[in-house]
């Protein structure tokens, strides 16, 4: 850690810290909007009418063309299962718009939104030379659209596209450690983060491997591979497998996004709730918080607490989570799209079909799902503040490098209020406990303005004056407020 313009701590780990006195870190739960459900089912007998899930699509934001884009995978109210991908976009990431594509057929008319006969993952890379291939996909195809290779039951393939609507879909893909005849797309993102550019494509897929507790005979297993394109994937050198099922009985899907100099994932958090439903029981999930410093190594914030929470008992919600594989940050928000289910949602996955229902192709597949937003202000995933929220305590860095002394410190805080709670801040000798001169507590003017960036500033001092090359950050936190963040910016 330096003083260079533009550095930045996000409090994802402890690591930049070097003691803690009555603080500790906990997670901060995002907001849902209150028009969720976001994206409307289509009618009873349209192709979308029970089920439109970002989990098996990707929603993005198109900083080109300013807007909202989504891929969902959709399905209709019916005993057999159909599974294909549409398209919609929206200005505000809230009111989304459904285009009439005209391309693919449905029950005998071709006005509707699919854009693809099959699920995926999109990305799109706006420094791409072939305009064709902005956008990309990867894609998972079953029989009969495919003849698969022996011992496949699926198949997963790149695709490419010059708008997002009209795709050309390559052939299958290797993806390493994948053998078949199982195997989900999780994740897949557009790194430039990374200096590596063999690294710059990341897919997260997941197998079926036994668990180590009790419970259903195997789980969701997660890996990493990554690549320079599509088609050409490795398997992560170190990390393997990046997340299995712990203090949770079940996750999915997951959200994966580098962010400030490391690596943030959202996941579904599963348990199934033994109330004589299907084979375990109900089964319900919420949304918590893991992160990565180098993005192979990952481990869980606070798994306890909650990023999103599944809804209140009668709201659309109240079932399970499952959040949508990127991150959106716009306008100083964090955007986390997820697909909520409600409580009724008792027999999924269909291994864990109730007898009576083994008509059914899919039971899932009679259960309502759809589309919901809940956000943060930006840095805000996680904070330091007093256990009770009251009684005062402090936080100390590592001591870092003074680089740059023509900049000013900022701070990310919330939840303060004048003369109630707030937050000052001391400069520390390398290794003495005590403050330098014109850096006290007392000589700084107290934050309590809720900002992303607020500056600090110290009564008669400049962190140009600061003579010493290594210092440290003391910060004192009052009654409820929290501190999210800090870094350097110019002057």
């Amino acid at each position: 850690m330096n003083t260079d313009s533009g550095t930045k701590i996000v409090f994802l780990d402890l690591e930049d810290i070097q003691s803690l006195r009555g603080v500790v870190q906990s997670v901060c739960e995002a907001v849902k909007h209150p028009d969720n459900p976001l994206l409307p089912l289509g009618d009873i007998h349209e192709w979308d009418s029970l089920r439109a899930v970002p989990w098996e699509g990707t929603v993005i934001y198109d900083d080109e063309e300013e807007m909202f884009k989504c891929w969902y995978g959709a399905t209709h109210v019916a005993a057999t299962s159909f599974h294909a991908l549409g398209y919609t976009f929206s200005e505000d990431g809230i009111h989304w718009e459904k285009p009439n594509l005209g391309l693919f057929d449905y029950n005998g008319n071709k006005d509707n939104n699919i854009c693809l006969m099959s699920l995926g993952r999109v990305v799109k890379d706006p420094t791409e030379p072939d305009r064709e291939k902005r956008y990309k996909i990867l894609t998972t195809q079953r029989p009969p659209i495919l003849t698969p290779r022996p011992g496949f039951s699926r198949e997963h393939l790149a695709g490419y596209s010059p708008d997002g609507i009209h795709w050309t879909i390559g052939e299958p893909v290797d993806i390493p450690g994948w053998t078949g005849p199982w195997g989900d797309l999780v994740a897949l993102i557009l790194d430039d983060d990374d200096p590596d550019p063999e690294r710059r494509f990341k897919l997260v897929w997941q197998n079926l491997e036994p668990p180590n507790k009790p419970g259903p005979p195997v789980v969701r297993t997660k890996y990493l591979v990554c690549g320079p394109d599509l088609e050409h994937f490795t398997r992560a050198a170190a990390g393997n497998p990046i997340l299995s099922p712990e203090t949770e009985d079940e996750n999915h899907f997951l959200m994966l996004a580098p962010y400030a100099g490391q690596y943030v994932m959202p996941y579904e958090y599963g348990w199934y709730v033994p109330d004589g439903f299907g084979k375990y029981g109900t089964y319900h999930a919420d949304i918590r918080l893991a992160m990565s410093r180098d993005g192979e190594h990952f481990r869980r914030v606070q798994p306890h607490q909650k990023l999103i929470s599944r809804g209140r008992r009668g709201e659309w919600d109240d079932g399970f989570l499952v959040i949508s594989d990127k991150l959106i940050i716009k306008d100083d928000t964090l955007y986390f799209f997820y697909c909520g289910q409600g409580h009724e949602w008792t027999s999924w996955p269909s291994s864990h079909n109730m007898p009576d229902a083994s008509y059914l192709e899919n039971v899932g597949s009679v259960r309502l799902s759809r589309l919901g937003l809940a956000t943060l202000r930006l840095d805000r995933f996680t904070c330091l503040e007093t256990p009770d929220r009251e009684t005062p305590g402090c936080a100390v860095t590592v001591p870092f490098e003074i680089t740059d002394r023509e900049v000013q410190l900022v701070i990310n805080v919330s939840e303060v209020q004048q003369n109630r709670s707030w937050i000052e801040i001391e400069i520390l000798h390398e290794s003495r406990d005590e403050a330098l001169p014109g850096f006290s507590r007392e000589d700084c003017r107290d934050m309590h303005c809720d900002s992303v960036r607020a500056s600090v500033a110290w009564r008669e001092s400049r962190l140009a004056q600061i003579k010493e090359g290594r210092i440290r950050l003391r910060f004192w936190l009052y009654g409820s407020a929290r501190l999210h963040a800090f870094g350097f910016e110019e002057l």
